[in-house]
C-alpha cells in the first residue's frame, strides 16, 4: 500500500491523459520505434518522464498501452513506411546532363507447370541520361547460372513518340506534381496506356508499378507511395526479388489474366529499411516476372568503352 500511494503522489499533479495528449505521444514512440527499433521500455520511460502519461491509475491496478512495432499490419501500412524512407534518406540531386547508373535485373520462369514461357535471368547495367537527350547505355550480362550466354550492349536513343507515351525520362518525372490529386490523374493517364477500359484504381496501380521501375526522384517517390497506400485490393505477404532477396511486398490482385483469371501484381520492400526492391507480376498462362532495380549512382560521363557503340535505329 505504501508503494500505491508514493505511485498516486507522484502523479497527483499530472494532467490527465485525454486522448488529445496522448496522440502526439503516440505518434512519436511509433515514429521511434520503427525507424530505430529500441527497446519499448526506454521509450516508454522517456514518454513517462516527458509527461505525456500512458499508465493510468485504475482501482490500484497500473494499466500500461503498447505497440507492436515488429512487423505492419496491412499493405497500406508498408507504403506509408516506404514513403518515410524515400523522404529520409534521398539521393543526390543529378543535373540534367549527367547520368543515372544502376543495375536492373529480370528474371521469368514457369509457374505451375506453365510450358510456354522460357526461363530467363537478364542483368542488366544502365546508364540513363538525366533529361534523355543523350542515348542510354546498357549493358547486358550473362546470367551466373549461364556463364556462356549471351552478352549485349546497347546505346539507345531516346526515339520520338506521342505525347504521353514511351518511357520518361528522369528529368520528367522530377517535374511531376506531389500533389495528391494532380498526381493520381498522372498516374491513370500512364496506366491507361497498358489498361483501357479498367477502374480508375487499376490504372492508378498500374501507373505506380511501370513508373517505378525506373529511379524516380525521392519527392514523387514518397507521393507515389501515399497514394497507392490508399487504393483498394492491395494485402501483404513475403516474396524475394529477382536477386533471391526475401522481402515484404504489397500485391494488388485483379482479373487481367487471360480469360479473365487473377493476376497478382507487387512490389517488394526490405524488411527493415522499406526501401524498394523490386517486383513482381504473376499471370495464370504467363508465368512470374520478376525484377530489382538497385540504388542510382550519379555520373558525368559513360565508361570509355561506349564509345565504340553505334546508337541504333528507332522503329
Amino acid at each position: 500500500m505504501n508503494d500505491l500511494t508514493e505511485l498516486r503522489d507522484l502523479f497527483a499533479e499530472k494532467a490527465h491523459p485525454t486522448a488529445d495528449r496522448l496522440a502526439s505521444a503516440r505518434t512519436a514512440l511509433l515514429a521511434e520505434a520503427r525507424a530505430k527499433r529500441r527497446p519499448r521500455a526506454a521509450g516508454l520511460r522517456r514518454l513517462v518522464l516527458a509527461g505525456g502519461l500512458v499508465a493510468a491509475m485504475t482501482t490500484g491496478v497500473i494499466v500500461v498501452q503498447t505497440f507492436n512495432s515488429a512487423a505492419p499490419a496491412s499493405g497500406a501500412e508498408v507504403l506509408r513506411l516506404a514513403a518515410e524512407a524515400a523522404s529520409a534518406a534521398p539521393w543526390p540531386e543529378p543535373r540534367d546532363d549527367q547520368y543515372l547508373h544502376y543495375e536492373r535485373i529480370a528474371e521469368s520462369r514457369s509457374e505451375n507447370g506453365v510450358p510456354n514461357v522460357v526461363p530467363r535471368h537478364i542483368t542488366g547495367e544502365v546508364w540513363e541520361s538525366v533529361d534523355g537527350s543523350r542515348p542510354e547505355l546498357w549493358w547486358h550480362k550473362p546470367a551466373k547460372s549461364i556463364p556462356r550466354g549471351n552478352e549485349s550492349k546497347e546505346l539507345l536513343p531516346r526515339c520520338p513518340s506521342g505525347p504521353g507515351s514511351g518511357r520518361l525520362a528522369y528529368a520528367d518525372l522530377r517535374g511531376w506534381p506531389t500533389d495528391q490529386e494532380q498526381l493520381r490523374r498522372k498516374l491513370a493517364e500512364r496506366g491507361n496506356q497498358s489498361l483501357l477500359n479498367k477502374d480508375v484504381a487499376t490504372q492508378i496501380w498500374g501507373g505506380v508499378v511501370g513508373v517505378l521501375g525506373s529511379p524516380v526522384p525521392p519527392k514523387q517517390q514518397a507521393a507515389i507511395f501515399e497514394i497507392a497506400a490508399t487504393l483498394p485490393g492491395i494485402e501483404i505477404e513475403e516474396l524475394k526479388d529477382a536477386t533471391g532477396k526475401s522481402g515484404i511486398a504489397v500485391t494488388r490482385v485483379d482479373n487481367r489474366g487471360p480469360g479473365g483469371a487473377i493476376s497478382r501484381e507487387s512490389l517488394i520492400f526490405d524488411k527493415t529499411s522499406y526501401v524498394l526492391l523490386g517486383g513482381q507480376e504473376l499471370v495464370p498462362g504467363r508465368g512470374r516476372e520478376l525484377w530489382s532495380i538497385t540504388r542510382p549512382q550519379i555520373t558525368d560521363v559513360l565508361p570509355a568503352w561506349s564509345k565504340s557503340l553505334k546508337p541504333t535505329e528507332c522503329v
